[in-house]
């Protein structure tokens, strides 16, 4: 986990399989959400480069993207007339 100082509040960044977002650790005022809430989508980029100055690497910043399955068609298995509802 990255931390993050912008603007006088604290904020962590938090990387799962499917998603990524920053978290409020600590302060008060401007665009602070709260503790342990989610930070405005707004200011993302510029918590993104407030940790970059810091030292972090962007590439910390990117989930890979998973490999979407292939779907599968499905046969009608009758072995006469029907009739289909859906």
């Amino acid at each position: 986990m990255i931390d993050s100082i912008f603007e006088g509040n604290k904020y962590r960044f938090c990387k799962t399989d499917r998603k990524s977002y920053w978290l409020g650790l600590s302060g008060r005022g401007g665009y602070y959400p709260g503790d342990n809430c989610v930070a405005p989508v707004c200011i993302w980029g510029a918590l993104q480069d407030s940790a970059i100055e810091a030292g972090h690497s962007k590439d910390e910043f990117f989930t890979e993207k998973l490999e979407q399955k292939e779907k599968k068609t499905r046969v009608k298995k009758t072995k006469g007339p029907s009739i289909s509802i859906f």
